[in-house]
């Protein structure tokens, strides 16, 4: 409950003053007040306000998220791990990689950071997919599907 609490913040904060808004409206300006040209009550206000409050909140609130430049993250220490096999892995690789074969990986999971920043590598992107969907079910956080090993190349 906490952690939906934490990610959702700003709609509840939004819906919260929104909330009131809509009512204080209702009360002040709005249907109570013989103004309003439909038929209103301070519960339909109330909701009305919220729903927009948070919407809106949120939206000036939130952080945009961009894409992860993952060159920089794995120059600032990001493990490179390609998951090709031993024989790919040793026709040419990038600098600073570990290889942990796709087939292996479930496997050998226990040997990584579930906190570390992982950028996974393959050939074309395919096999580092699948292997960032397992750890990513096995509570790895920080993991990213870096494409081909060739991009990380010196």
């Amino acid at each position: 409950m906490i952690g939906l609490v934490k990610s959702n913040w700003t709609y509840l904060v939004g819906g919260i003053i929104g909330g009131t808004g809509g009512y204080l409206y209702w009360f002040f300006a709005g249907c109570n007040s013989g103004t309003c040209p439909i038929n209103s009550s301070p519960v339909m206000s109330t909701i009305w306000g919220m729903l927009l409050g948070g919407l809106l909140f949120s939206m000036v609130f939130t952080k945009k998220s961009g894409k992860v430049n993952l060159k920089e993250l794995f120059n600032n220490g990001a493990l490179l791990l390609d998951v090709r096999t031993r024989s790919e892995y040793a026709e040419g690789h990038a600098k600073n990689s570990i290889n942990i074969p796709m087939d292996e990986l479930s496997n050998s999971l226990q040997k990584l950071d579930k906190e570390q920043h992982i950028v996974i590598v393959c050939a074309s992107g395919m096999r580092s997919a699948k292997s960032m969907k397992l750890m990513k079910e096995n509570g790895f956080k920080n993991c990213y599907n870096g494409g081909s090993w060739v991009n990380f190349k010196d």
